[in-house]
């Protein structure tokens, strides 16, 4: 059982350390607070909104007429996918479980069953995305569904779990497959970075192109 002073890590925490130690640093030791728009989100989340509204059986008509043209034509995709092919189990599942001595939680779009396999799916709303721009958050689904749903009984080795990201704005999927040479990887990866935090030392940044881009670009001692 998880006590009050243990540190829970996020894909969110996990990830922003592996972009850049001094990103973390800032967001989550300094708790430097950046105010940005959220005109970028809100796209994304009425339509994650929708999709797990619709998922779980609930009428969701009047959401669809309040719909713009390009969420629309997300939602249309969405209806035209191969969803209908699969067994739904959950969306928006939250989960939290301890690997080692950490203690992770997180939260997946939809989670299927096609077969005696299940299949993780996170829809994608909004750039344009390549298995690349996504690793660690596919180590993060994956390692951690993997754990829960061996607990509960439900599978018996990786190669029954894959990660589907559904990008909605091209109507493309790419599939991501899972086996225990990766599962290795990704739980040695994750509690690496884990254990670099807890040294809670060498908050370095990264220093690469992209740092104009970042929103701490004017917090960082290193500019």
């Amino acid at each position: 059982m998880q006590t009050n002073n243990q540190t829970t890590y996020t894909l969110g925490k996990l990830q922003m350390y592996d972009e850049c130690p001094q990103k973390y640093k800032l967001c989550y030791i300094d708790k430097v607070h950046i105010v940005e728009p959220i005109s970028k989100t809100q796209t994304g989340t009425a339509i994650h909104n929708l999709i797990n509204y619709y998922l779980k059986g609930m009428d969701v008509s009047k959401m669809v007429e309040a719909l713009n043209s390009n969420e629309k034509k997300l939602w249309h995709n969405f209806k035209n996918s191969n969803i209908s092919n699969y067994k739904f189990v959950d969306s928006e599942y939250a989960f939290n479980l301890k690997i080692d001595e950490y203690w992770l939680s997180g939260r997946i779009d939809a989670l299927f069953e096609y077969d005696g396999d299940y299949i993780i799916i996170d829809w994608k709303t909004g750039e344009k995305f390549t298995p690349d721009n996504v690793k660690f958050q596919t180590s993060f689904y994956l390692l951690c569904m993997y754990e829960i749903l061996k607990l509960k009984g439900l599978l018996k080795k990786p190669e029954e779990l894959s990660l589907h990201y559904v990008d909605l704005a091209s109507d493309n999927a790419i599939r991501i497959g899972f086996d225990e040479d990766l599962y290795w990887n990704y739980k040695t990866q994750i509690l690496n970075i884990i254990r670099k935090i807890n040294e809670n030392k060498n908050f370095f940044c990264n220093k690469t192109d992209n740092c104009k881009k970042c929103k701490y670009y004017r917090a960082c001692p290193y500019y």
